[in-house]
C-alpha cells in the first residue's frame, strides 16, 4: 500500500453523498419489505415485530448487494483507498508497542513501518477533520523521526509494504 495525495473536499462530499444515497436505499427498502410482509403475512392485531425484522434485515442485505455491485467503480477510489489506508493503520496500531520495542532496538523495518503509521495516520486524521488528535499524532511523528536519528535509521513512509508487517509473526 501506498500514500497517496486525496482532495479532501471531494473525499468529504463522495463520503457523505455515498452514506445518504445508501441509508436512503437501506430506508426505502426496508420499510417497502415491512409493509409488504405485514400486509401479507402480518398479524392484524398487532405485534409484527419478527414481520419487520424480517424486513428490515432483507432490505439490509439489497442494500449490501447493491453496494457490493457498485464499490469497485472508480467513484469509489478515494474511498477504498481511505478504508485499505485504515485497516492498515489498524494493523499496525494493535501491534504498535512492539514495532515500538523493534525500533529502540536498531530495526530499520520497525522504522519504516511506523514511518507509514504515522504519515497514514495524520492523512487520515487531515481527511476526516480530527484536528484534536492531529496535533497529538504530530508530536508522536516528530518523537519517532528523533528516535530514528538517534538511531541512524531511515523513516521513509514508501518504503512500506503489508509484507513488512509479517516480520512479527
Amino acid at each position: 500500500m501506498e500514500l497517496r495525495e486525496i482532495d479532501k473536499e471531494s473525499y468529504q462530499k463522495k463520503q457523505r453523498k455515498v452514506a445518504i444515497i445508501f441509508c436512503s436505499i437501506f430506508a426505502v427498502f426496508a420499510l417497502s419489505i415491512s409493509a409488504l410482509l405485514r400486509n401479507y403475512y402480518g398479524n392484524p392485531e398487532g405485534e409484527n415485530m419478527a414481520v419487520n425484522m424480517a424486513g428490515v434485515l432483507i432490505g439490509l442485505l439489497i442494500t449490501v448487494l447493491i453496494y457490493s455491485q457498485v464499490y469497485t467503480k472508480p467513484f469509489f477510489d478515494d474511498l477504498r483507498y481511505s478504508w485499505n489506508l485504515k485497516r492498515t493503520a489498524l494493523k499496525i496500531q494493535n501491534h504498535r508497542h512492539k514495532w515500538e520495542d523493534l525500533l529502540q532496538s536498531g530495526n530499520q523495518t520497525a522504522a519504516t513501518v511506523l514511518a507509514f503509521y504515522h504519515k497514514a495516520t495524520l492523512q487520515l486524521q487531515m481527511l476526516e477533520k480530527n484536528e484534536f488528535g492531529y496535533n497529538e499524532t504530530v508530536d508522536r511523528e516528530a518523537k519517532f523521526l528523533a528516535e530514528c536519528d538517534k538511531q541512524g535509521l531511515s523513516a521513509d513512509a514508501h518504503q512500506f509494504s503489508i509484507d513488512l508487517l509479517e516480520e512479527l509473526n
